[in-house]
């Protein structure tokens, strides 16, 4: 899996021009263009056996080689903005895994107002969610497309994090901290990172999904912190999920046990009435003994439960019902 650095505007990346995002965002799409070669399909051809025209490509023969030939599934790319200064959009892109992505539409519907179409197109699965953040980059920052090495990786995603945090609101404080909880993820690779996290927002969707069917409960999700918590029976339920990685549910629980004490009970958090820990996979026998244990012996109103092939099971009997 590689990541990618790409800019979306038409002409230098110093100079502004007509800006390509909104429409690439729109048709799930990232593209490209040079003269010479805008209307030439480039996958019979290669860095070996480049197409005609390939020396009309002024300046441009290293990103045009990267979008067409290099680009694979799965890989990531960033879309930043010369304007702005800013990374405005992430996304993945949607082909097979490891195989080339590039593909030619000659009525591609990626065009500058007063320009021709840009047939050299890749798709991508762009993050609604994600939050742009400040972005100046001293490595080919005229580049349109550059290869992100593992420092600028790092940079780009503890940024991104950063950034979201402050914009729901958290003190900087919090911000801070959640990071440092983040950056111990580290042991795993920039793949498996966005594997989790992912997993984990599907998790919470389905969760919520799940309560507003079968019990018709409200769920907020993201807030200050916490997975996500409602009220039922007046009574109030805070959710931690946690993705077992490579199945290690103990590690997810360990994880999951610090964070729900945290949000209960650090100043100024007040305490919720009952503690749900919610994993993607059903725990093992010594994980329901263990916090049962906890549950009795410090008398926390925790709960464990996972997702199921038909909804969410829980180690003890769950009274949701209004």
């Amino acid at each position: 899996m590689a990541y990618w650095r790409m800019r979306l505007r038409n002409g230098f990346a110093n100079q502004g021009g007509d800006d390509m995002w909104p429409a690439c965002k729109k048709e799930l799409v990232s593209a490209i263009t040079y003269n010479g070669i805008s209307e030439v399909d480039l996958r019979p051809y290669s860095r070996g056996n480049p197409p005609p025209g390939w020396n009309q490509v002024a300046g441009g023969k290293g990103s045009l080689s990267h979008f067409a030939w290099d680009i694979r599934g799965g890989d990531a790319i960033y879309v930043a903005d010369s304007v702005s200064h800013q990374i405005v959009g992430m996304g993945y892109v949607r082909a097979a895994i490891g195989e080339l992505a590039y593909r030619f539409d000659a009525n591609s519907p990626i065009a500058p107002p007063n320009g021709p179409a840009w047939c050299h197109l890749i798709d991508v699965d762009w993050d609604e969610a994600f939050v742009p953040f400040s972005y100046e980059h001293p490595r080919a920052p005229l580049s349109t497309v550059l290869e992100l090495n593992t420092l600028e990786i790092g940079e780009f995603e503890r940024a991104s994090q950063e950034q979201g945090h402050r914009d729901r609101g958290l003190p900087e404080d919090e911000v801070q901290g959640t990071l440092l909880l983040q950056d111990a993820y580290t042991r795993y690779t920039p793949a498996a990172l966005r594997e989790i996290h992912r997993e984990h927002a599907k998790l919470s969707n389905d969760f919520s999904v799940w309560l507003q069917i079968n019990f018709g409960i409200q769920v907020t999700q993201e807030e200050q912190q916490i997975d996500a918590k409602f009220v039922t029976r007046d009574k109030k339920y805070l959710t931690e999920f946690k993705i077992a990685y490579q199945d290690n549910t103990k590690r997810a629980i360990r994880e999951a046990l610090g964070q729900i004490l945290e949000y209960n009970h650090y100043p100024p958090r007040a305490s919720h009435d009952f503690w749900l820990l919610i994993l993607n996979i059903c725990p093992a026998r010594e994980d329901i003994t263990f916090l049962r244990s906890l549950k009795e012996l410090y008398r926390l109103p925790l709960i464990l439960g996972w997702r199921t092939d038909s909804g969410f099971d829980f180690a003890e009997r769950l009274s949701l019902a209004s």
